[in-house]
């Protein structure tokens, strides 16, 4: 699953640490004297970190039912739901959960419980979220919530050593805290330490065996390093233990994609967008697929996706990126420019921009990108390495798979400029991260075709062909490649 967000995880913590510290209260807790309403928020938390969301709502209900005031449970399903996408569903039971909260005798349970719905944007407790974490140290320093918060707070602002040390010392506390794997493992994916980012992410799925989620979290990390058919493997098995659990089809969908098999990998993306149509959620998912199409030049399939996607969405941000992968795919590049220029000013008119170093230098990144494959498209090739190595300048600092496409492109575009060494050093980066990046292994070979070396051209195309054994046969990678190969000359006849 790709990372899960804070508002999800310090839910599941504080579920699951307020229940450790109220259940044996017998009968009566800080937030309910019912012991069966208790026990049915209880089964329903569990539930719900098991991904298992019917059964948790319905759980959530029977607490309600049996009291109707119970703070945590509706809490508990306004976070469900802002989980499957249905937020204005959610809103109610938040603010519900709020005013209850505001009522609560107990401080220590009431200040945990405000701290966990202060990390939810719609929540009263929102703008309170840092004094609520500094009495919550106060009352209970060593409590997981609060080091969860802090470890949360911590990767917002960037810390990230002070979030690994965090979430190091709660393993020390508990080191069967699953969370804590899971977010250990992305933090170390996102810094480029995949082999640390794998053992944690191992480790998530030996502590929680019978969750789909640490299956899927390790299937990111192994599909990051082009172990495509590894991450298949643990995206099969997360749905094995929750056929429901749809982010593993959108990540399936994604390696068919990076091995070629667009018609299978659109048909599970479709399969996902009919299951959870009217969610918020198909809005990230139709993007996403839109971006990939893009970057590996499936503009056909790019265009009808983004086409649909429009129609049926409202004038946002995010749908004028969208517009311009539809120009750009469709060879429209003055109009692709205009609607970049456009976008290029609102972006920078935004409040944060120029104040917020991280959003400011992503939105920097996506204008020069954006220039760059402009330039390349219209063959103004030395323009568009200029603009390519500006965004990877952007970028210094970023994970070295995040920079894969512009290091590919930025190679592509220094070849017809004759720069062939410096093309080799892009190269290089980017297959040392991946080295079953087809985009990347064809440009490789394409910068030894233009060299003379044809045999390590050909290696080169041999490996790329094995590596594309299930593709589609108009892949444009695997097109590209053949059509490079019959250019090149007989080596046996140089």
């Amino acid at each position: 699953m790709k990372r899960l967000a804070p508002l999800i995880m310090l839910a599941a913590v504080v579920l699951i640490a307020v229940g450790l510290v109220v259940r044996h209260r017998n009968p009566a807790t800080p937030y309910t004297e019912d012991r069966e309403a208790w026990q049915a928020y209880e089964q329903g938390d569990a539930m719900l970190q098991a991904y298992r969301y019917d059964r948790a709502e319905e759980r959530f209900r029977n607490a309600l039912s049996a009291d109707p005031d119970l703070a945590p449970a509706h809490a508990a399903l306004g976070e469900l739901y802002y989980r499957m996408g249905l937020s204005e569903r959610g809103r109610g039971y938040i603010a519900t959960a709020d005013s209850l909260a505001l009522a609560l005798d107990d401080d220590r349970a009431r200040v945990l419980l405000q701290l966990r719905l202060s990390d939810i944007k719609g929540s009263r407790f929102n703008a309170a979220r840092e004094s609520l974490l500094a009495t919550a140290r106060q009352l209970a320093p060593e409590n997981v919530v609060v080091l969860v918060a802090e470890a949360l707070g911590h990767d917002r602002d960037g810390d990230l050593a002070a979030a690994e040390q965090t979430w190091r010392h709660i393993l020390e506390i508990n080191p069967n805290y699953a969370a804590a794997y899971n977010f250990l493992g992305y933090l170390y994916l996102n810094q480029g330490r995949y082999d640390e980012a794998e053992a944690a992410m191992r480790r998530y799925a030996f502590v929680a065996p019978d969750l789909a989620n640490p299956h899927d979290s390790l299937g990111d990390v192994l599909s990051t390093v082009g172990r495509y058919e590894e991450a298949e493997a643990e995206y099969r098995t997360a749905l094995s233990k929750d056929p429901s659990f749809y982010y593993s089809l959108v990540n399936l969908s994604e390696v068919f994609l990076m091995r070629g098999e667009v018609d299978r990998a659109l048909s599970v993306s479709d399969q996902v967008l009919e299951e959870i149509a009217g969610t918020e959620h198909v809005h990230s998912i139709a993007t996403g697929t839109i971006e990939l199409l893009f970057n590996l030049r499936l503009y056909e399939e790019a265009a009808t996706r983004a086409a649909r996607y429009l129609a049926g969405s409202p004038a946002t941000d995010t749908a004028g990126w969208v517009e311009l992968r539809l120009r750009l795919a469709r060879g429209e590049l003055d109009a692709g420019a205009a609607v970049l220029d456009s976008l290029a000013a609102v972006v920078t008119a935004r409040p944060w921009y120029g104040e917020r170093a991280a959003a400011t230098a992503r939105a920097d990144a996506s204008l020069l990108r954006f220039r760059a494959v402009i330039d390349e498209l219209a063959g103004d090739h030395a323009a568009a390495a200029d603009q390519f190595a500006r965004a990877l300048a952007v970028q210094e600092d970023w994970p070295p798979h995040v920079q894969l496409y512009d290091r590919v492109h930025l190679a592509y575009n220094l070849i017809a400029v004759g720069a062939l060494d410096r093309a080799r050093v892009q190269i290089a980066e980017a297959l040392a991260v991946n080295p079953r990046l087809a985009e990347g292994v064809l440009v490789a070979a394409s910068i030894e075709a233009v060299a003379g070396n044809v045999r390590e051209a050909r290696r080169l195309l041999d490996s790329l062909e094995r590596m594309l054994d299930r593709a589609d046969a108009d892949y444009p990678a695997l097109a590209d490649a053949i059509r490079l190969r019959q250019q090149l000359p007989d080596p046996d006849r140089i």
